[in-house]
Formats: structure tokens, C-alpha cells, sequence
């Protein structure tokens, strides 16, 4: 069996990419783990810059369409220091932060990945469920090997793209060398159903005490709840009873509709994962290449990773349109591309972080010395524009690291 290319994982970023590469006429085939795709607690809110990444990709009206989808149009940042009201009074409006975007999307995961596997299965593309396992031979004409239905098979193509998530088996089988930074907050997700009680047009990044809160809502009555603890807090959300405990964490005058949010029904799993950052200077190999999580991944603080997955299948899906070469050297613009965007991500997320002062015994007197420093030095939080404009759209100054330093050194 021959085809151009081979898309490792029918994730977000394999889905979106299979989807336009098929529509350009190329051979491409899906091989996906997952016979159903179930709720693994990933990142459900798109910000504006990952939105016009889905227009380029002629995939807006698929990711609108998805079941559940939603426009969100406030940043409301509940905060202990605050009262609801007057974090109210501070909404961002994200419908103004891009022409063109609408805001955050909030979507469903499971439900994405559907709606994009159906359009690159539309566009043309063959999508194979059920893989138990891949192997890929790199070099000039890259194979892949794997199962389905008991049996074993192979398939040589042009490019091999690996997609297959953060805990990419691809990526490891190939001996590509991976960092991933300390942890300093686990987070924990639940979707759960609050009645519709938390306004569906806005989300939130609060802090209350030793939680830091991330609601992101849902068109379908659903919303996604997060709750960050450090990691080392001594009451972590395992056993038998993590989702009554997780819930109950709602239950703050931090936050409006405390109650509806901790008498909330489960309607998923319960998981936590470290946030971490995440790179590799190994994007692309002879016949392969790297996207979205299996790629690497920026703290989820900010909710990046459906935009990087889009953006990722977009540079590399106009790298190889653009050329009949599909060498590490031909697809170099790629690897650069993506390499600086993620560096700014990073130090935005970094930036983020940094702001919430989240975890800090002093927390109150050191978020109000920093907040007092950015409205006297504006150009300090510049790289805030990046979580929702995109990393190119501060300049390069933004981002120097010596900035962190003078704003955690506040007074």
C-alpha cells in the first residue's frame, strides 16, 4: 500500500491537518488508537488567534459546528481580593481581541476530534480506528507498520506525521529527545452539568486560597471545570470520593454560583495532570514529522494547545504544499516557526503564572505590587497579548526574560 502521507493519531492536530492535505488532492491515511474517543480531561477552551487558525484552515464552520460548541465573550478574573462585583466591573471583552474571531470557542474534546476525522474523512482522507500499535522506518521514503483487527500491516508514503498526543508512543519509539519542565501546580478537570447556572459567555482564572480556579463553559448545558492545586498540597483530588472533594472546592464566595457550580453532576471523569511546558529540537526527522502535543505543549494557564495544534497543521500543511521536497531542509520553515512561537507561549504562560502570584504566602501585597508596576510600565505585560492575539503579535521586546525578574521583584 502507498500514499502521501500517513497521519499518526486522529487527535485535533492529525484531524485538522488530514482534513486539509486530503482536500488538496493528496493520498493521506488516519491511524487512530481510539475506536470511540472518550473524555481525557484536555483543554476545551480555543482563544481568538487558534479560531482564525481553523478559518485559514477552512475548518471554522466544522469546529462551530461541533456539538456543544459555544462563544465565549468575557475574561472575568475572580480573585480573593476582589469582590464578584468588582471583577465584574474588570471583564475583558475577548470578542475584541482578534477581528475576525468571535472570542473563545468552548468545545467540547471528544467532540471536536469527531467533527474534524469526519471532515478530513469528507475531504477525502481514509481513517483506520482501533491501531493497537505503530512503528515507523524514517528515511527519503518513510513506512508504517501497525495493527488493526489482529492483523499486521504496512503502508509506505512521503511523510509520516506524528500526532499521537503528549504521551506520544511514536515519538518515544523513535528516540526523539524530549523536556518537559518541574511542575509546580497539578490540575485537576471534571465536565460536569451545572443547570445552566454559570453564564455561558464567559470563563474565568481565579485564584481562591490554595485553589486556582479555570471555568470554561459549553453550548450543550456542559461546563469544564478545573481546579490547580501546588504539588505538594497535602489533599490531592485522588480516591474514591475525588469528585464530591473537587466539586466542593467550588463552594467560595470567590466565585458566583458557588453552590450550583459544587452541587454540580458529574458528567466525566476526574483527572489531574502536572502543568508543564515542553519542547523538542527534534521537530522534524528524514520522513517525519512532529505536531501538536507529541510536538510539545505550553502550560495549560493559558489554554493553548487547541490553537498551537491548529497553527501546527496549518505552517506545516502550506510547508509541504509549497514545495515538492519534503526533506528536513524543505520543511526547516516549520521547525523555526514553531520553535519561536512556542518560546513566546511560554513566556506568556510564564507571564500568567507569574501575575496570579498563585501559591505565595504573601499572595495579596505581592499581586497588588505587581498589578501597581504594570499600570506604570505597560510594556512589562505586553507578552499578555500573545494567550489571546497570538505569539506574534507583541513584538520581540515583550519577551525578554529579564522582565519576569522585574516584576517578581515588585515592592
Amino acid at each position: 500500500m502507498n500514499t502521501d502521507i500517513v497521519v499518526i493519531g486522529g487527535g485535533v492536530a492529525g484531524g485538522a491537518i488530514a482534513a486539509r492535505l486530503a482536500s488538496t488532492g493528496l493520498g493521506v491515511l488516519v491511524l487512530e488508537r481510539d475506536a470511540v474517543y472518550r473524555d481525557v480531561v484536555r483543554g476545551e477552551g480555543m482563544v481568538s488567534w487558534g479560531y482564525l487558525e481553523a478559518v485559514a484552515l477552512g475548518l471554522d464552520s466544522t469546529i462551530l459546528g461541533a456539538p456543544g460548541a459555544s462563544v465565549i465573550t468575557r475574561m472575568v478574573r475572580y480573585d480573593e481580593t476582589v469582590t464578584v462585583d468588582e471583577a465584574r466591573a474588570a471583564a475583558v471583552d475577548l470578542s475584541a481581541a482578534l477581528p475576525g474571531s468571535p472570542g473563545v470557542i468552548g468545545v467540547g474534546h471528544p467532540e471536536l476530534r469527531e467533527a474534524l476525522v469526519a471532515a478530513a474523512t469528507k475531504a477525502g482522507a481514509e481513517v483506520i480506528r482501533g491501531v493497537a500499535a505503530t512503528r515507523i522506518t524514517p528515511g527519503a521514503r518513510p513506512s508504517v507498520s501497525y495493527q488493526v483487527d489482529g492483523l499486521e500491516r504496512s503502508v509506505s508514503c512521503r511523510l509520516a506525521v506524528v500526532a499521537d498526543g503528549k504521551n506520544s508512543a511514536t515519538r518515544t519509539a523513535l528516540r526523539i529527545p524530549f523536556h518537559v519542565s518541574t511542575p509546580r501546580v497539578m490540575l485537576t478537570g471534571m465536565a460536569a452539568d451545572d443547570g445552566g447556572a454559570w453564564d455561558r459567555t464567559e470563563t474565568t482564572l481565579g485564584v481562591d486560597g490554595r485553589n486556582l480556579f479555570i471555568i470554561v463553559p459549553r453550548g450543550d448545558g456542559m461546563v469544564r471545570l478545573y481546579v490547580g492545586r501546588s504539588v505538594g498540597d497535602p489533599e490531592p483530588f485522588t480516591g474514591r470520593d475525588r469528585q464530591r472533594r473537587f466539586l466542593e472546592a467550588f463552594r467560595t464566595p470567590t466565585l458566583p454560583h458557588a453552590d450550583a457550580l459544587a452541587d454540580a453532576t458529574p458528567t466525566g471523569p476526574c483527572a489531574s495532570f502536572p502543568m508543564t511546558d515542553s519542547w523538542t529540537e527534534a521537530l522534524v526527522l528524514p520522513g517525519v514529522a512532529l505536531i501538536g502535543d507529541a510536538a510539545g505543549w505550553s502550560n495549560p494557564v493559558t489554554a493553548q494547545g487547541l490553537s498551537i495544534s491548529l497553527r501546527d497543521a496549518r505552517v506545516l500543511s502550506e510547508a509541504l504544499l509549497s514545495s515538492q521536497e519534503w526533506t528536513p531542509a524543505a520543511l526547516r520553515g516549520y521547525v523555526e516557526e514553531r520553535t519561536e512561537r512556542m518560546r513566546r507561549l511560554r513566556f506568556a504562560s510564564a507571564l500568567t503564572d507569574l501575575l496570579t502570584a498563585f501559591g505565595l504566602t504573601d499572595r495579596a501585597a505581592r499581586r497588588r505590587a505587581m498589578v501597581r508596576l504594570l499600570a506604570a510600565r505597560p510594556e512589562l505585560g505586553a507578552a499578555l497579548a500573545a494567550v489571546h492575539g497570538g505569539a506574534w503579535t507583541p513584538p520581540e521586546a515583550a519577551f525578554s526574560p529579564d522582565i519576569l525578574t522585574t516584576i517578581a521583584l515588585a515592592a
